[in-house]
């Protein structure tokens, strides 16, 4: 699934209900935390000031949801930096304990993450 954004303050919502289409492959449980998931992530690309579309690309397979955002602002390095100095941020915290493993590339424009779902 992909999905492209422009980034407004709509944007984490229409996130929101641009994965809604994985509620026929997943519990509802699991579609929440997705659904949190990418919405935290498009919230901070907005307010960290991406001027160009935002691009989600999901992909599941079996009982694992990889994921990338990608943006031109400086969302990604800012929540690279805050993991790197233990920032105590509620986004982080929410992505952290939402998904298994989650970085960004170096110097890139772009957040990967996997996280565990529960199909149906």
């Amino acid at each position: 699934m992909d999905l492209r954004l422009f980034p407004t303050v709509e944007a984490p919502g229409q996130a929101r209900r641009g994965v809604a289409s994985l509620a026929a492959c997943i519990d509802q449980s699991s579609m929440a935390n997705v659904a949190t998931v990418i919405s935290e992530l498009v919230t901070i690309s907005v307010a960290h000031g991406a001027s160009k579309l935002i691009e989600i690309s999901l992909a599941l397979k079996g009982e694992k949801l990889e994921g990338t955002l990608c943006d031109d602002g400086a969302g990604p390095r800012a929540l690279d930096r805050a993991r790197k100095l233990e920032d105590n941020s509620l986004v982080l915290q929410i992505v952290d304990g939402l998904v298994e493993e989650w970085g960004t590339s170096a110097g890139s424009d772009r957040i990967w993450f996997r996280m565990a779902v529960r199909p149906i």
